[in-house]
């Protein structure tokens, strides 16, 4: 080989080294610009799922402090209501009024409820759903006095107290979902 052609390959060698360099540079350049970019992807996917748990948990949260004292409220209104069937008739129209007032708040909240919040808690709430309307049953049919056996004031009274006891589990579950039982350190 002559020099000519010695000089040739090396230069041939050196632009081909030169363009390639180029070409690796542009090449690492892409992939870190597209690892970067799902880095910055992934992040804000994480971030969009963060937000929309949150969402969820002030949600249910809401729902679950609007049935709480929406069930509280219904259930002082049973009770009025049997205590104004002990005193007579006159003041059972006022009772009967407020309790189906609470009653129809009682329902609404309740299909609100069953719409967002998780299973184990919509188990807890039928629960609620079915004693409050067992011991609403028991009045109603005292007040319209059509009682079946065992239908009298200590039935409704029993039915009611069991009424609280299942809110009080109800909402025991509500704040294990919420993530707020024990105790606090704050």
């Amino acid at each position: 080989m002559d020099a000519a052609w010695v000089g040739l390959l090396a230069a041939a060698v050196g632009v081909g080294g030169t363009l390639g360099s180029a070409w690796l540079t542009q090449r690492r350049n892409d992939v870190a610009r597209r690892e970067e970019w799902d880095r910055v992807e992934r992040s804000r996917l994480a971030d969009r799922a963060d937000q929309r748990t949150q969402e969820r948990l002030a949600a249910r949260s809401a729902a679950y402090t609007a049935f709480n004292a929406t069930t509280r409220n219904y259930l002082a209104c049973l009770n009025d209501h049997v205590h104004a069937l002990q005193r007579g008739v006159a003041e059972t129209d006022d009772a009967l009024g407020a309790l189906e007032t609470a009653r129809k708040e009682f329902r609404q909240i309740y299909a609100e409820a069953q719409l967002i919040v998780p299973d184990t808690v919509l188990t807890e709430l039928r629960q609620a759903h079915l004693s409050t309307a067992q011991a609403y049953a028991i009045l109603s049919r005292l007040s319209r006095g059509t009682a079946e056996d065992g239908d009298d004031i200590n039935a409704a009274q029993d039915s009611i107290n069991h009424c609280w006891d299942v809110l009080f589990q109800v909402r025991a579950t509500m704040r294990a979902d919420l993530n707020v039982t024990g105790p606090s350190y704050e």
